[in-house]
């Protein structure tokens, strides 16, 4: 999860823009990686945002899928809410603030590693 953290935090400062627009949702959001057992937070109540490597048991919103699952809604093969409709995610929390949000990271498939971090 390390690279993962370090790639969003220096794609939201590279885009100072999107780091802004990401604190709409006004949460904690918790991602449940549960095909490897692990998870990690964005906190999108704060400018500048910040990503801990670990699970907020208080976080407000969590979501939890396999890897693959969750990369699909954030670069836009999949929907978010379509995702959790057919089952492919399930979350805790009220999801809406985070399927505001989720579309806003597409912009990150335009930094080159993103896809390159999930091939490994």
């Amino acid at each position: 999860m390390d690279v993962l953290e370090e790639f969003l935090e220096r794609a939201c400062e590279e885009n100072e823009r999107l780091s802004r627009r990401l604190t709409v949702a006004d949460t904690v959001w918790t991602t449940h990686l549960t095909d490897v057992d692990q998870a990690f937070t964005m906190y999108l109540d704060r400018f500048p945002i910040e990503f801990s490597r670990a699970a907020e048991p208080k976080a407000e919103v969590q979501t939890f899928a396999a890897v693959e699952d969750h990369i699909d809604t954030w670069l836009g093969k999949t929907f978010l809410g379509l995702a959790i409709a057919n089952g492919t995610i399930t979350y805790e929390g009220p999801v809406r603030k985070v399927l505001r949000i989720v579309p806003m990271f597409r912009p990150l498939a335009e930094y080159g590693r993103f896809r390159d971090l999930f091939q490994r």
